[in-house]
């Protein structure tokens, strides 16, 4: 599911948004409260199944803080259609707001993504102590970090450092468990060439190094989530 209002996803799977996206969905669940989430899935080239998202995914914010209850509404959505599937990913933008909560509401485990910048881990940061927030507030979530990810790392001395301090200092001492990768993703163009022609790194270059970094990542999330 894309709930990134860029429709990063959307874009980088080869999907036209159509006008069935994520965000009609939400303007109809707001306007009778009846789940209609399977009008919107539309299935890829990849093997995978997207919901879209486009730039009028924004107009939500204001809607789900103005409605009692709003940061369930994905929860409420996916409750229909989760059974189908084995996993459910929600991509969502690297910020707190009401989408991300509703994000981190419907899910039961989160991925984090950070790149080998110093900036990054400033954001992680926020969004560890926000998990931590959460679960206090409902003791009956069963909300957990599976792992930090690694990105766009590379030789220079900064994602070095970086990767580093995240393993050794940022996930230290915290208020929730917070695992990071052995698998990291390493910088390449390969990534883009791929965005651009609407495919995945497996379907672009599946014998890549960039494809499999995604196929021992994919192992390492199987792994901790039957742990």
């Amino acid at each position: 599911m894309c709930c990134d209002p860029s429709g990063a996803l959307t874009q980088a799977l080869g999907v036209q948004a159509d006008g069935r996206t994520v965000y009609s969905a939400i303007a109809a669940y707001l306007s009778s409260y009846e789940p209609q989430l399977d009008t919107v899935i539309q299935q890829t080239s990849a093997g995978v199944d997207v919901v879209p998202a486009d730039a009028r995914l924004n107009l939500a914010n204001g809607q789900l803080v103005a409605v009692q209850r709003g940061e369930y509404v994905l929860r409420n959505l996916l409750l229909p259609v989760a059974p189908r599937y084995d996993i459910v990913l929600i991509d969502t933008l690297p910020y707190l707001g009401i989408l991300v909560d509703n994000a981190l509401t419907a899910a039961q485990e989160i991925i984090i993504p950070l790149q080998t910048e110093f900036l990054a881990t400033l954001s992680v940061d926020l969004m560890i102590d926000h998990v931590a927030i959460l679960r206090r507030s409902d003791p009956t979530a069963s909300l957990s970090i599976t792992g930090i990810v690694l990105t766009h790392t590379d030789r220079t001395v900064m994602s070095r450092q970086v990767a580093a301090y995240t393993r050794d200092e940022l996930t230290a001492g915290r208020a929730v468990d917070v695992p990071v990768f052995q698998t990291v993703i390493r910088r390449s163009v390969r990534f883009a060439e791929a965005q651009a022609v609407g495919q995945t790194i497996l379907q672009y270059e599946p014998a890549s190094e960039s494809a499999q970094s995604y196929r021992a990542l994919a192992q390492e999330v199987l792994d901790a989530a039957s742990r």
